[in-house]
């Protein structure tokens, strides 16, 4: 065998294990990359002649974004940490030269790797729907603690597995034709309705957005005016279905009337006084929660019931506030009488930190997340208390992203430095945030201008675009819709600075741009 084939052979292998694990475990992944950058170094696959078609302007660019973190440094306060962030960056300086430096590998092969990938992915997908399933058995109260890897990173695959999948049936590469397209048709409505279990409303957005994408591009190039309409009629239903679904969970959320405790309902049919906060306009399904609360007669209730303790805690939050909520969800009165109400069913999911009676049976429902996100933001709203509460805190670390930001506009504050920094802009912006619960912007964005102001913000949005005009891709859609899918996820975390995220994004941005094929651009 020659030694070119050689070098397309084991750079094949080590990207379908690459992508073969990249859906389970970051230890592999980790083990998958140095794999990738040693064959390519041990076998000298620069000297292949697809190689030299490369510009090595983009391979520059990539391992810029790692010398800007470098750069940071030189206003590190904390230099441990700094150490810290920089090997969370360091695949900016693996993947992009091992995937450079090997061939370019034959189009059949690359599609065998994009198979592997769906395969893995629906695998993973597979294993969450059985954790979900056995739920309860598994003693799982979160269905983020559903995920073998982060859910939102493990949604950005999910997108791109369903991308893939519809390339796959529209350029018919099967060899059983029928039967295989068929099955990646069940793919990908699979994985679609899996987006749903998981919950991930960034993975819902990302997904949404880049269908609309997919589909302007098909209407544009769409010479039948038949299948133009359908694919308007599904856009449009597209928005209109989500937007009438929110809008209905929020005005469900807000109809209620005004709640008054008469002066003969001041104690329980047990002759126990009730306490009433009705400065505290929390509500639940209408109810409102502080109102008609006898906390002696619950307690004791409840502790004959449970073995864990009234006093204690679920999920974060003391299990007397989880009770008082689920009995409100029920309209039912926070007393003896009220709590007599409550089944064995009901006992249980208070005890997994359930606070609506709605959520009963919904793991596999978008319901009980849509909701929670309206509760947790009227919260937020009416009193200003962000912890525990995903989107609340979100917003109070964009609050304080912005902070630093006007007082670092040039430089940002260096590599290592966001925990010092983003207390003391805490601190300065008197929040309520608990410390523990404190933590920098999840916003890829904002996170970018807070460490390396503008300059090095803009200098990063440079390097992550202009690659594609560079080697010439701005023509295909895989990569468009994929760096759409992941630009849209950047809005809600830091994608591109967590293990999982940047090994994900960074190895199909170098495929896309330096194995990509005739068959992944759009028509001229």
């Amino acid at each position: 065998m020659k030694i070119n084939d050689w070098r397309e052979n084991i750079f094949f292998l080590s990207l379908v294990i690459y992508v073969g694990v990249l859906p389970f475990s970051e230890a592999l992944v980790s083990i998958s990359a140095g794999i990738l950058l040693f064959q390519a170094l041990i076998l000298q696959s620069w000297k292949h002649p697809s190689i030299s078609l490369r510009s090595l302007k983009t391979l520059y660019l990539f391992i810029s974004v790692f010398v800007v973190y470098v750069f940071g440094m030189i206003l590190t306060k904390d230099y441990q940490f700094a150490l810290y962030e920089l090997k969370k960056v360091i695949f900016w300086i693996v993947i992009p030269p091992a995937v450079f430096l090997s061939p370019k590998i034959a189009e059949t092969k690359l599609r065998f790797v994009f198979k592997v990938f769906v395969v893995a992915v629906t695998v993973a997908s597979l294993i969450h729907l059985g954790k979900l399933v056995f739920a309860n058995n598994l003693y799982l109260s979160d269905f983020r603690d559903v995920s073998i890897i982060s859910h939102i990173r493990f949604s950005l695959q999910v997108v791109l597995a369903i991308i893939l999948s519809g390339w796959f049936i529209i350029h018919k590469f099967t060899l059983k034709l029928k039967a295989e397209n068929f099955l990646y048709i069940i793919i990908i409505v699979w994985l679609i309705v899996f987006l749903f279990l998981l919950k991930s409303l960034l993975g819902l957005l990302s997904f949404g957005i880049t269908c609309f994408v997919a589909l302007y591009f098909f209407i544009k190039n769409q010479e039948s005016k038949k299948l133009r309409k359908w694919a308007i009629l599904i856009v449009f239903t597209g928005v209109v279905i989500p937007l009438v679904f929110v809008g209905k969970a929020v005005s469900d959320f807000y109809s209620y009337k005004d709640e008054v405790p008469e002066s003969g309902e001041q104690r329980t049919l047990s002759g126990n006084p009730y306490s009433h906060d009705l400065s505290n306009i929390i509500r639940e399904n209408g109810t409102l929660v502080y109102t008609f609360i006898c906390e002696p007669e619950l307690e004791k209730e409840w502790n004959k019931r449970s073995k864990i303790n009234y006093s204690d805690s679920i999920n974060g939050f003391p299990l007397g506030s989880t009770l008082v909520r689920y009995m409100a969800s029920r309209g039912l009165k926070k007393d003896s009488a009220g709590f007599s109400f409550l089944t064995d069913d009901d006992i249980r999911l208070i005890e997994q930190g359930v606070t609506n009676y709605k959520f009963k049976n919904s793991r596999f429902s978008i319901y009980p997340r849509i909701y929670e996100t309206i509760w947790e933001l009227d919260y937020y709203f009416k009193t200003g208390d962000p912890n525990n509460k995903t989107l609340a805190q979100r917003i109070e670390f964009a609050k304080a992203s912005l902070f630093l930001i006007k007082r670092n506009l040039s430089f940002g504050i260096g590599t290592g430095n966001w925990k010092i920094s983003y207390n003391e802009a805490y601190d300065k912006m008197e929040s309520k945030l608990l410390p523990e619960k404190r933590g920098s912007s999840h916003n890829q964005y904002l996170n970018y201008m807070v460490k390396f102001g503008l300059i090095g913000f803009f200098w990063i949005m440079f390097a992550l675009i202009a690659p594609v005009f560079l080697e010439k891709q701005q023509r295909n859609l895989i990569l468009i819709l994929f760096l759409i899918a992941i630009a849209t996820a950047n809005f809600g975390d830091s994608n591109l600075e967590t293990h999982m995220g940047l090994s994900f994004f960074i190895l199909f941005y170098s495929l896309f741009l330096w194995n990509s094929t005739e068959n992944m651009r759009i028509p001229d």
